[in-house]
């Protein structure tokens, strides 16, 4: 991936050793779904899709921060499809141009928002309750499985990790795409070019994402309803096809038995 290394030798010599391990290995598994990324499988025959995988109730290794269900609260006071969830998760830190910009542009929508603001990022949940208004809800960490599913929940500006795509994807919730680095900049391409559920956001001259370009992204997208058809097509083909990667990870947990 040449995003990957730029100006960076050392991950360059890291991409290409793991494309020799590649020939190593006997499979790969991937958490994704043939459907989804049908171009990479024909890459290769040892990639094999065992996803969607996504964090349930159970698993205490689904989230890095405590949760603050209160959001959840929140949500069931809030219309169908009206609120705006916001998280760059567990990583990404806006600058403090860019986290005013992002935050005025909220308060410009006139919409009610959930805002994921971690406590290590610098700005922390204060600095944001600053903006939030009457209509907005500022939180360290949420439940995002169960944020995504909710019917109140009526897009997600994210920065694109992977994680956060098959979640999205698996809830037909269309994207508003702001990504960083690294893999991220691949997902966008798949959902605005390939799968065409969701939008990306410009940079102005100081290579800033505006308010008023916030503003505009998110109300083109909220009455585009052709996205809102193929983020629910989406869904229902994930969901309706996981039982092949139920499948194929019970055949290579057979396998490492064996």
């Amino acid at each position: 991936m040449p995003w990957y290394c730029l100006g960076n030798a050392f991950f360059f010599l890291h991409m290409k050793q793991e494309m020799q391990n590649l020939n190593l290995a006997e499979r790969w598994l991937c958490n994704t779904t043939f459907d989804l990324e049908a171009g990479a499988f024909f890459t290769s025959p040892k990639l094999l899709p065992i996803g969607p995988l996504m964090a349930n109730e159970h698993n205490i290794l689904c989230s890095l921060w405590e949760e603050d269900r209160t959001c959840l609260e929140w949500l069931d006071q809030q219309p169908t499809q009206s609120v705006i969830y916001v998280s760059f998760g567990s990583m990404v830190s806006l600058k403090p141009n860019q986290f005013n910009e992002l935050a005025l542009g909220l308060d410009l929508l006139k919409r009610p928002f959930l805002w994921v603001v971690r406590e290590d990022n610098g700005f922390g949940v204060n600095n944001a309750c600053e903006f939030r208004g009457s209509r907005g809800k500022v939180v360290s960490w949420a439940p995002q499985k169960k944020v995504l599913s909710h019917p109140a929940i009526a897009c997600f500006i994210t920065h694109c990790g992977w994680n956060s795509t098959i979640e999205g994807v698996c809830n037909g919730v269309p994207f508003l795409c702001w990504p960083f680095c690294s893999d991220q900049l691949m997902n966008q391409t798949y959902i605005c070019d390939v799968w065409k559920v969701g939008v990306g956001f410009d940079r102005d001259e100081n290579g800033l994402i505006s308010k008023e370009e916030i503003k505009k992204k998110v109300e083109q997208l909220l009455v585009d309803e052709e996205i809102k058809r193929r983020s629910s097509k989406l869904m229902e083909m994930v969901i309706k096809n996981k039982a092949q990667g139920d499948q194929n990870l019970n055949m290579f947990i057979n396998w490492a038995k064996d």
